[in-house]
């Protein structure tokens, strides 16, 4: 679906994806160099993690 580099060069994935029940869930996949974590998320866990990370970066830019 989509690829985000951060600014310190981690890669982070996101990917659809069908479990076995047939659920749709969203794949995030963060790799630094080698290494890498994975988590899957139903719509939502998805829609209240963005929900927070939205509100921080509203909170951020406002502190910039």
């Amino acid at each position: 679906m989509e690829e985000i580099t951060a600014p310190s060069g981690q890669v982070i994935e996101l990917r659809q994806i069908f479990h076995e029940t047939g659920a749709r869930l969203l794949r995030v996949i963060i790799r630094d160099g080698v290494k890498y974590s994975t988590i899957e998320l139903d719509a939502a866990t998805a829609f209240d993690w963005g929900t927070r990370m939205r509100d921080w970066a509203t909170d951020s830019a406002k502190d910039a």
